[in-house]
C-alpha cells in the first residue's frame, strides 16, 4: 500500500508529529512518503513540492488577497486565520497520484481545498493537529471566540470546506479525545468516521540523562531545583506565556532556577534565577533541557496533544499544566500536576505548593508509562490497521 502525507512544513509541532507517524509506518513496511511545501534535509522519504521562491511569494500574496477580500484588517494578536485557497495544485503531484490513501496533516497555505477535493477520488484521512480542518479560517476556539471581526469570513470559508467535503471518502484521526469530541460536534466533519490516535515519539530520541550533567550543560546550579518553560512565542495568547510570567511574580523563587528555552525578553520578567538557553535546534539539546529540569510548566490555554509534553515525559520530567485540551488526558498524579483553573493565581499557587511540598517523582516510571502509550512502533502498527481497513472497504 502507498501512503502520501501532506504537510505544509517538515518541521514545527505538526511537521514533527507527521514525520514520526510516517517513520512508524515505514517500520511496519508501509510505502509511506511525505509531500511538503518546504525543502528538508536528512529526512527519510520526505519530498518538497517543486516550486521557486518567486512562486511561494506569489502564492503568499494571492493568499492575502483572497483571505481578506472585504478589506478586514489582519489582527496581529490572532494566532491563525487561514484561507482554504492556494496556488499549489497538490492533486497534480506524482506522489498524490500514485498513493492509495492521502493523509492530510497541517496544510495551511499549501492545500487548495476546492481543487484538491474536486480532483481526488481516493480515501483521505484528516489528521487533526489543530481545528483548522473543521473550522472556517480559525485554528482554535480561543481565537474564534475572541475575534468577532472575522465572523463573516469564517462563515464563508466554512461553507467552502463543507461543500468540498460532501460525498468524499474521508476519515478523521484525532490525537486526543478533546479534539475528537469537538470534531464530532462540528458542522464539517461530524458525519465522518473518527479514530482517536495519539501522537508518538521515537523512544531513542528523548531519553533520561544524568541530571547533574544536564544541569552542567546549561550552567545551572546542581544543588537547586529547576523549572523549565519553553517559550516559542511569548506573544502567542493560546500558549499562556503571559499567565506564567504573571504567576512567577507571585511565587517565592528562592533556591529555584528558571530555565527558559526559546525567544524570551528578560524585561518581561527579570530575576537573577533565570537562565535563558535561547533556541535549541536539536532534539539532543532539548532532551538535555528536560533532563536538567525538575518540573516542566506548560501554561497553554488550549492544545490538542502538544509534543513538548510527551517529550518531557519521555525524559522522565513531570509536567504542570491546566486541566484542558489533551493535557487532562495524559497528566496525572504520577507524572505531574493538573491545575483546575486557567489563570495566574491558580498557577502561582500550584508552583508554590510544588516548591514547599518538595514532591519527588519516579522519573523511570514516568518514562516507562509514556513510552508504552506514545511510541512510534505501536503508532505505525495501529495506523496501518486503519489504512488496511479503509482499503478493504474499497474492494
Amino acid at each position: 500500500m502507498k501512503i502520501t502525507h501532506i504537510s505544509t512544513y517538515p518541521y514545527g509541532g505538526a511537521g514533527k508529529a507527521a514525520y514520526r507517524l510516517h517513520l512508524g509506518l515505514l517500520n511496519q513496511g508501509v510505502q509511506s512518503k511525505i509531500l511538503t511545501r518546504e525543502e528538508t534535509l536528512n529526512q527519510t522519504e520526505v519530498y518538497a513540492y517543486n516550486s521557486s521562491k518567486w512562486f511561494r511569494r506569489l502564492s503568499s500574496l494571492v493568499k492575502l488577497i483572497k483571505l481578506f477580500p472585504r478589506y478586514i484588517k489582519e489582527n496581529k494578536y490572532c494566532e491563525g486565520f487561514s484561507s482554504p485557497f492556494s496556488y499549489y495544485k497538490i492533486h497534480e503531484h506524482s506522489l498524490v497520484k500514485e498513493a492509495d490513501i492521502i493523509v492530510l496533516h497541517w496544510t495551511t497555505n499549501f492545500l487548495d481545498y476546492p481543487s484538491f477535493f474536486k480532483n481526488i477520488n481516493k480515501p483521505v484521512i484528516i489528521y487533526l493537529h489543530d481545528m483548522a480542518h473543521f473550522l472556517g479560517g480559525f485554528h482554535y476556539l480561543n481565537d474564534l471566540n475572541r475575534f468577532k471581526e472575522y465572523s463573516s469570513l469564517e462563515t464563508y470559508f466554512k461553507k467552502i470546506k463543507k461543500e468540498v467535503y460532501q460525498g468524499k471518502n474521508i476519515e478523521v484521526s484525532a490525537p486526543s479525545q478533546w479534539v475528537l469530541d469537538h470534531s464530532l460536534e462540528s458542522e464539517l466533519l461530524a458525519s465522518f468516521k473518527h479514530h482517536r490516535f495519539y501522537n508518538c515519539l521515537d523512544e531513542n530520541e528523548f531519553i533520561i540523562h544524568d541530571q547533574e550533567k544536564a544541569k552542567s550543560f546549561f550552567k545551572l546550579n546542581k544543588d537547586e531545583k529547576v523549572i523549565l518553560f519553553i517559550s516559542e512565542r511569548v506573544s502567542n495568547y493560546r500558549k499562556g506565556a503571559d499567565i506564567l510570567i504573571d504567576a512567577l511574580k507571585k511565587v517565592d523563587l528562592k533556591n529555584i532556577q528558571l530555565l527558559i528555552v526559546g525567544n524570551y525578553d528578560k524585561n518581561l520578567f527579570d530575576s537573577q534565577n533565570i537562565k535563558v538557553a535561547g533556541l535549541l535546534t536539536s532534539e539532543e539539546e532539548m532532551a538535555l533541557a528536560y533532563n536538567a529540569s525538575d518540573l516542566f510548566i506548560l501554561p497553554t490555554r488550549e492544545d490538542v496533544l502538544t509534543n513538548v509534553m510527551l517529550e518531557s515525559l519521555y525524559c522522565g520530567t513531570p509536567v504542570m499544566s491546566f486541566s484542558n485540551g489533551g493535557m487532562r488526558e495524559v497528566i496525572n498524579q504520577s507524572n505531574g500536576i493538573l491545575l483546575n483553573e486557567t489563570n495566574s493565581d491558580c498557577l502561582a499557587e500550584g508552583i508554590q505548593n510544588w516548591i514547599e511540598e518538595d514532591k519527588t517523582y519516579d522519573r523511570e516510571l514516568i518514562r516507562k508509562n509514556a513510552v508504552e502509550k506514545f511510541n512510534i512502533n505501536d503508532a505505525g502498527f495501529n495506523f496501518k490497521k486503519i489504512i488496511e481497513q479503509i482499503i478493504d472497504e474499497q474492494i
